[in-house]
């Protein structure tokens, strides 16, 4: 599963980034880089069966916190 993972993203990457590397558009290849790279090690720690938190609650309460109730 996790090759799997390793494949689709090599073939994502070849995709997304050759092009803003070739215009030389360097902000937003920077950005897709740490995009990239952070659903990538979501992605993989989701194949090891690691238990990621989810967001749900620490937004509810920033927006609780921003707007009341």
């Amino acid at each position: 599963m996790v090759l799997l993972v390793v494949v689709a993203y090599a073939l994502i990457a070849i995709y997304e980034f050759l092009p803003l590397y070739k215009q030389k558009q360097w902000r937003d290849f920077q950005v897709n880089s740490v995009l990239f790279f952070l659903s990538f090690v979501i992605a993989v720690l989701l194949c090891f069966k690691v238990h990621i938190p989810s967001p749900a609650e620490p937004i509810k309460v920033l927006i609780t916190s921003v707007f009341g109730k």
